[in-house]
């Protein structure tokens, strides 16, 4: 009887380990309306486990749980990130087109390049994680359309 069990045992704890990688997902990012196909895009995924959302969508200080850059193609960007697991996230996103690395601002603080975040909430001011918000429960596809003030 108690060959039966080990075997029943393993299955189950195998089971486990296959569920907990089939639980991880993809995040697909989509950003439009973006005015030209110079710089790049540079994009941070905030988690509300993990990351700091008091400062959403500060990236540097953030501790965002991916981010990275990608070239733009006729005033669009596709971006997939891999291994997320469910939870609740935030995307934010500049049109670096400049190419410093950094969000540009006129002397009053206003972008001067493209911003986006998920869920594409009006912006007065800086966005917020909550207004941004959406889940993540399997793959997911998130789409944006880049702002600009000027």
């Amino acid at each position: 009887m108690s060959v039966r069990i080990l075997p029943a045992a393993a299955a189950a704890f195998l089971g486990c380990g296959l569920a907990s990688a089939a639980a991880a997902a993809d995040l697909t990012i989509a950003i439009d309306g973006l005015r030209s196909d110079r710089g790049e895009v540079k994009l941070c995924v905030f988690s509300a486990e993990t990351s700091n959302k008091a400062v959403f969508p500060d990236c540097v200080t953030g501790r965002p749980v991916k981010q990275g850059s990608a070239i733009i193609r006729g005033g669009k960007v596709v971006v997939t990130y891999s291994g997320l697991k469910p939870g609740v996230y935030a995307v934010a996103s500049i049109h670096d087109e400049n190419g410093d690395g950094k969000l540009g601002t006129n002397m009053v603080g206003i972008p001067t390049e493209g911003i986006g975040v998920s869920n594409n909430p009006t912006l007065f001011g800086k966005p917020d994680f909550a207004k941004s918000a959406f889940e993540i429960a399997g793959n997911t596809r998130v789409a944006i359309t880049a702002k600009y003030f000027f």
